[in-house]
């Protein structure tokens, strides 16, 4: 039996896994979604034929939007790197991504493999697509999902393969831009690390404790931002000239002036 392509460059594959029993592969097409039942960004109700059928999407995971799933938030909120409520914050992002996805016709490949979850009703693994892009792909590139090793048993390994380590870079480029809850994680860092450096005479004024310094020629993109008169363009910049040897270096910068190097030097290092 020939498969069609985009069952096998859709689905994600994990050679290590047990197979898994054998299953008849099927397409549903002109599926519906049934927005008034409860769903989320990765898990959802479908229409296809005379009976409904829940779905979980292979290859994605979703923030959670239900706050009794307190150890998967909190999974998930290390995961981002941001706070629990910033997880529900996103899966309600996610949960209308979906939605507007879904809100016309589409098709879903799946072999009714049950995944687990809290739900008392039965759901099947599979994949969705709409107009040749699939919502696993859509959720990761928008920040709003990352990618999941949940695996299906598939003939054609190194499709499978390739398709996991798309999606993984997929995540990987979201990250870097910031999409999504990903956003989110860099806000809270450069916050974080914005505090550190000034706490210490906020709190106790008469005394004279150093800040902890940042390395110029080491400091993340998000350090960086952190520090006063820094932006994501300035940030760059410094990033290109590296190495540098003092401060002064700073000033052949675009946006560097005396004041801003001046302001840098209780707070930066090389």
């Amino acid at each position: 039996m020939r498969f069609p392509a985009f069952i096998l460059f859709a689905l994600v594959l994990s050679p290590l896994r047990a197979a898994d029993p054998v299953r008849i592969w099927e397409r549903w097409d002109g599926c519906t979604h049934l927005a008034e039942r409860y769903y989320d960004g990765d898990s959802f109700q479908v229409q296809y034929g005379s009976r409904p059928q829940v779905i979980r999407l292979y290859g994605a995971d979703a923030p959670e939007t239900d706050v009794g799933l307190g150890s998967r938030i909190d999974e998930q909120a290390a995961y981002f790197g941001v706070k629990t409520v910033d997880v529900l914050r996103a899966g309600g992002e996610a949960k209308e991504f979906t939605a507007n996805f879904l809100s016309k016709p589409f098709q879903v490949v799946t072999r009714r493999k049950i995944a687990p979850g809290a739900s008392r009703t039965d759901r099947f693994y599979a994949l969705v697509e709409r107009g040749g892009v699939s919502l696993d792909a859509a959720l990761i590139s928008a920040g709003l999902a990352r990618a999941t090793t949940e695996a299906a048993d598939y003939p054609d390994a190194a499709a499978g393969h390739q398709r996991a380590l798309q999606l993984r870079g997929l995540e990987a480029k979201a990250r870097q831009e910031r999409k999504g809850l990903w956003g989110k994680a860099a806000r809270s860092l450069s916050l974080t690390s914005l505090k550190e450096q000034l706490l210490p005479r906020l709190l106790k004024p008469g005394a004279t404790p150093a800040p902890r310094t940042i390395n110029l020629n080491t400091a993340s993109t998000f350090e960086l931002e952190a520090l006063p008169g820094i932006g994501p363009k300035t940030a760059q910049a410094i990033i290109r000239a590296r190495p540098l040897k003092d401060l002064a270096a700073l000033d052949a910068l675009p946006g560097f002036g005396p004041k801003k190097i001046e302001a840098l030097r209780e707070m930066v290092g090389f």
